[in-house]
């Protein structure tokens, strides 16, 4: 039935779609059974939400089947140094979009398109387009009249450059499932979890494979959702290069509701919408608490830039986070910024 949302049939979903039988580690089972449930019982979907939730739920399943593959057939390549990546991260609406694109924009950096976040895996060696960027802009039509205002919001297509808790769904620890679903149960469970040491070497995978295809370009990264789980992204990456963002909580809130609703409305016909603001704001508390505790454990560890700086003075705000880290400055990459 492609409207179930049950543990069990997901499960053979994914395994029917990969040929696959080997999930990995076991502490992804968690989340998902804490999302197909909020799914399920709590998120009021409609027929066309319960096929399209079930469908995100059973890609990130697909996604994590082929993951425990490739390390199996590759263990060489997982075992890599990673060039150190640019991590972009700070709460939603701050402006990390807006970086992350600048950062992207040097010819030394690669970012990655929503297709290939989405879904990362099987990897695409023959001619002509990926299949994978094929079916996601297949996708984006499909959801461009559910979702009339978006693109004032947060404009999407298949190349557009995304964020990591696309492919951080394969972990089931991943904002992305409340930002795409009124899974408020799920939501409630996942911003009281504290460990996220598996998620992030599991994220050091994701990137090992990123990497391998690109070797001689920095990774540019960037999610809010990094905020709750610093201390497992520098275990798994002490190479990676912190840069939060800063805005005042009051606009970056109300934005922040504005972008989820858009998305749960397409989900739902019984949209709570007083339950979705206490829940997205229920956000922001562990996101600063957690950041001031990875601060006072790792001074200095964090680059930060505020948001009117950035706004006006971008060109600028790029030059200190390239002096800060010591990453390569030409003219070249001044005049490829002033351009984009």
């Amino acid at each position: 039935d492609a409207m179930r949302l049950d543990e069990s049939s997901i499960r053979e979903a994914a395994v029917k779609r990969t040929g696959l039988h080997d999930f990995g580690d076991p502490a992804y089972e968690e989340g998902f059974s804490r999302v197909v449930a909020s799914a399920d019982r709590d998120a009021n979907l409609h027929p066309l939400g319960r096929f399209m939730t079930r469908g995100i739920i059973a890609n990130f399943l697909a996604q994590r089947l082929w993951l425990v593959e490739e390390r199996k057939r590759e263990p060489d390549l997982f075992a890599r140094p990673l060039h150190p990546p640019l991590v972009i991260t700070g709460p939603a609406r701050s402006g990390t979009t807006f970086l992350h694109n600048l950062l992207a924009a040097d010819e030394a950096h690669r970012a990655l398109p929503m297709w290939q976040l989405m879904r990362p895996f099987p990897a695409w060696e023959g001619d002509g387009e990926d299949p994978r960027r094929t079916e996601m802009k297949r996708s984006m039509r499909f959801r461009g009249p559910l979702l009339p205002d978006i693109d004032a919001k947060h404009y999407m297509e298949a190349d557009s450059l995304e964020e990591c808790i696309l492919p951080l769904g394969l972990t089931f620890k991943s904002l992305i499932f409340p930002t795409l679903i009124p899974v408020a149960g799920y939501m409630e469970w996942y911003l009281a979890q504290e460990d996220h040491r598996q998620k992030y070497r599991e994220y050091r995978w994701l990137l090992n494979v990123f990497q391998a295809e690109q070797p001689a370009l920095r990774l540019t990264l960037k999610a809010p959702d990094h905020l709750l789980g610093l201390e497992g992204l520098v275990a798994a990456m002490p190479e990676a290069m912190i840069v939060q963002t800063h805005r005042d909580p009051v606009p970056c809130v109300s934005s922040a509701c504005s972008l989820i609703y858009t998305y749960h409305q397409a989900m739902t016909t019984e949209l709570d919408g007083r339950r979705m603001s206490v829940v997205a704001l229920r956000l922001y508390e562990p996101c600063f608490r957690r950041t001031r505790a990875f601060r006072d454990a790792h001074p200095g560890r964090v680059y930060d830039v505020a948001f009117e700086e950035l706004v006006t003075d971008p060109l600028g705000v790029v030059l200190g986070i390239y002096d800060h880290f010591n990453l390569p400055w030409s003219p070249v990459t001044e005049a490829t910024l002033r351009a984009s």
